[in-house]
């Protein structure tokens, strides 16, 4: 299964609700064909670029499909990639670290809430300033109103906190957003860019 991309004090980390198949058969993170996570980081501005562009995502699917994606080469393009992240405060990391997801609705794959009271307590040890969630409302509210009751399904900045770190939901990234869905995500993303920049201004001058 794909490690997590995490160390302490991050700016921010994204939490999925688990790794899916195809990202772990390619060796990095958000992988399916569909998903727009890498877009989105960088029209929130929280990249300069796009860390992964969509011939970087072909490419590895087509080196993965007929065997010619080295070892060597990959753990190359896993280790640029981490890095980037890295030194931009971004982390990535899943509630389910126990199986691998066929896709979004995979109900096999949903967290437990044995894997939401780890991750809390990851989540407090390691001290992001944000934990920002990309899985659908219904998912987060689901799994995190028991502990959390002001946890709501609105994209966005949450009324709660985990530990010290802000809560942020961004919903699923896996495409299937449409219209209004589509621009509220937008926006929530660069939401989130906005104050990511703020937090990085803030640290400078501390």
């Amino acid at each position: 299964m794909l490690p997590d991309i995490w160390e302490p004090g991050l700016t921010v980390v994204f939490v999925g609700s688990a790794v899916t198949e195809i990202s772990d058969a390619l060796g990095f993170h958000n992988l399916h064909p569909r998903d727009r996570f890498w877009e989105l980081l960088e029209i929130g501005g929280m990249s300069p670029k796009r860390i992964i562009t969509p011939e970087e995502r072909k490419a590895l699917a087509e080196g993965h499909a007929d065997g010619s994606l080295s070892d060597p080469v990959r753990s190359m393009f896993v280790e640029k990639k981490t890095s980037q992240l890295l030194r931009l405060g971004i982390g990535l990391t899943y509630l389910n670290r126990r199986v691998l997801a066929r896709g979004e609705k995979d109900k096999s794959a949903r967290p437990s809430q044995e894997d939401i009271e780890k991750f809390i307590l990851k989540l407090e040890r390691m001290n992001p300033k944000i934990a920002a969630f990309v899985m659908s409302p219904d998912i987060f509210v689901e799994l995190f109103t028991r502990l959390y009751p002001d946890a709501s399904g609105s994209l966005g900045v949450q009324p709660m906190r985990i530990g010290k770190s802000e809560v942020w939901l961004l919903g699923s990234t896996s495409g299937l957003l449409r219209g209004e869905a589509l621009g509220n995500q937008e926006d929530a993303f660069f939401a989130l860019g906005e104050r990511i920049v703020l937090l990085r201004k803030e640290a400078a001058v501390e």
